[in-house]
């Protein structure tokens, strides 16, 4: 007679093996990927980040939102974390004050786009809104109010930009379906 772990595992067994081909069948494909870079803003940016991280491979359409919403903290976070190195470069006290708000704006977005790992795809684009709309408020510090200049986080705005923009392309991508 079998014992109750032996037949525990005929039944258990197969259904982890099933379940393993499942998670992949349900991967995103290159065309999946290619339609939702084709939709972003700038698809060699949306192509080379989502392709970089090596979870997009086996990551559904589900776990590419989480995907790119954890690049976009990671960016963020590093961002917030070097703003006082900056800071320390920068003589004019109008730049100090520029860059210390974009901090808090930063961290602003920091906190929505975490709240917008774990929402209803919905509150997580109206999120993902409230966050662009914190990045806009930074460059706006530099661009709206003399003296006009150039940002020393331009470069890592764009990103996360772009980023808050893969995101609501592939969130409308999932809710059209």
């Amino acid at each position: 007679m079998a014992s109750p772990v032996s037949c525990l595992s005929i039944l258990i067994i197969p259904l982890l093996v099933t379940s393993l081909f499942y998670q992949v069948s349900n991967a995103v494909d290159d065309a999946f990927l290619d339609k939702i870079c084709n939709e972003s803003a700038d698809y060699e940016f949306c192509s080379s980040t989502l392709r970089s991280d090596e979870r997009t491979a086996i990551a559904d359409p589900n776990g590419l939102v989480l995907i790119s919403i954890s690049i976009n903290i990671n960016l963020v976070q590093t961002t917030v974390n070097q703003i006082p190195d900056i800071v320390k470069t920068l003589t004019d006290p109008l730049d100090i004050t520029r860059i210390q708000n974009c901090r808090t704006d930063y961290i602003d977005v920091q906190g929505k786009l975490s709240a917008a790992y774990t929402r209803s795809y919905q509150e997580m684009l109206n999120l993902l809104r409230d966050a662009l709309i914190k990045i806009v408020e930074c460059d706006d510090e530099y661009r709206l109010n003399p003296p006009i200049r150039e940002s020393p986080i331009a470069d890592v705005s764009l990103k996360v930009q772009k980023l808050i923009d893969i995101t609501f392309v592939i969130v409308i991508e999932i809710m059209s379906t």
